[in-house]
């Protein structure tokens, strides 16, 4: 019986064995830099540090209170307000139009958030949005009132009207976009992330909205 004959495998070259070394060190070492986090936050839910979690709560709300407010959306716009005003027999003897330019910052006031501690666990309760401020700039008044003129006040009126109706209409809108909300949840938990520094690693967070009123 006839036996085939195996040539030997001949090694790889040094500098390819070198090579593949260092790629094999790199992709463990990056695996182990990626798992970490999780490793260490299982670490921390299985055996939690209640006073590590205490004092990383007491930390989140002093900066929360010193950071104040966190804008979300900044909304710059414009828009046309109309007016009229109609006289019996007569119809109508005013008519105001007026341009004007919209602008408002929509976020939270994080003195509102609400946090809790238990075992390794942090729990922010985040407050609606919410208009921080806005304002309302007239660029440009056409009016017919020579039976009736407009009065400041009446003017006054008018614009506070719009924006209300406006700052109504952005937050309702900001409120219900869920790309928005998303946004919100990772720039808070990048904030969350600095604060807590290398505690961030040891406990878990969780942010969770409040159900809008």
């Amino acid at each position: 019986m006839r036996r085939e004959r195996r040539e030997p495998r001949r090694p790889l070259p040094r500098p390819l064995r070198f090579l593949i070394r260092i790629v094999s060190t790199a992709l463990i070492l990056a695996l182990a830099l990626a798992l970490l986090p999780r490793m260490t936050r299982l670490a921390g839910s299985l055996w939690p540090d209640p006073a590590r979690t205490r004092r990383a709560s007491e930390l989140l709300r002093h900066e929360l209170t010193q950071t104040a407010r966190l804008e979300t959306l900044a909304v710059d716009d414009e828009g046309i307000l109309t007016s009229t005003v109609q006289a019996a027999l007569i119809g109508e003897v005013q008519r105001v139009e007026i341009s004007y330019d919209y602008h408002a910052s929509i976020g939270f006031d994080l003195e509102k958030v609400r946090v809790s501690a238990e075992g390794g666990t942090l729990t922010l309760l985040l407050p609606p949005l919410e208009i921080l401020s806005d304002s309302l700039t007239p660029t440009r008044v056409d009016r017919q009132d020579f039976w009736y003129p407009l009065t400041e006040s009446r003017r006054k009126r008018l614009l506070e009207e719009e924006r209300a109706a406006r700052a109504e209409a952005v937050l309702a809108e900001a409120r219900g976009s869920a790309s928005l909300r998303e946004e919100t949840l990772q720039r808070l938990r990048r904030l969350v992330s600095t604060w807590l520094g290398t505690d961030n690693w040891l406990i878990t967070t969780n942010l969770v909205f409040a159900e809008e009123p």
